[in-house]
């Protein structure tokens, strides 16, 4: 591409081409050199099973690890309830230190 040059990148469906700012700029442009878009389509793009990561890996403490469950499900469920279950595990969490602390203190 050359200086006073417009590229629509990326070029890679054949369509489109590069307009020179001469070609723009004179008596001869009319409202049908326009292209006007109406929609944009994005490609929906799966992961690959393989390539999603787990979350975490199991910590060993059955209530840590029980309390992190629900996020597994937050893949699934709409993003409006996300903060609902991230409360939920952070009380659950909250819970098992003041249980760990306690035990703790209770020995020590």
């Amino acid at each position: 591409m050359t200086s006073g040059e417009w590229d629509p990148a990326p070029n890679q469906d054949g369509f489109g081409e590069s307009i020179s700012s001469e070609a723009v700029s004179g008596d001869d442009v009319s409202i049908d050199d326009v292209l006007v878009v109406d929609e944009v389509v994005a490609p929906e793009v799966t992961p690959s099973p393989d390539a999603v990561l787990p979350v975490w890996e199991p910590t060993g403490n059955a209530d840590v690890d029980g309390a992190l469950d629900p996020l597994h499900a937050l893949a699934d469920t709409d993003v409006t309830q996300h903060v609902g279950v991230f409360e939920e595990v952070e009380s659950a969490l909250r819970a098992t230190l003041n249980g760990l602390v306690a035990e703790d203190e209770a020995s020590g």
